[in-house]
């Protein structure tokens, strides 16, 4: 059940960033993310996008602590973790 939650914090945390930063990287390119995956062919700007797109995850980590869902929170760090790797990678 716990690593139910745990996977259930890092998916949302990693939806809510490629949401996020979907948005940015439309406002700085002007181009539509979701067409054709663009957000995968600018390799240094998607990750600009998508780190900027983490800010989000701080009030989701938050309310997962106020609501007492202790592995969900760890989950959105884990989703941290894994977009800090992806920025490092691009």
């Amino acid at each position: 059940m716990n690593i139910l939650k745990l996977f259930l914090g890092t998916i949302i945390g990693l939806i809510v960033s490629f949401i996020f930063g979907s948005v940015v990287f439309n406002f700085l390119t002007g181009v539509p993310p979701f067409e054709n995956l663009n957000v995968l062919n600018y390799g240094s700007l998607s990750g600009k996008a998508l780190s900027i797109g983490a800010i989000p995850n701080i009030g989701l980590f938050y309310l997962f602590l106020n609501k007492d869902n202790y592995y969900s929170a760890r989950g959105v760090i884990l989703s941290f973790i894994i977009i800090g790797l992806f920025v490092l990678l691009s």
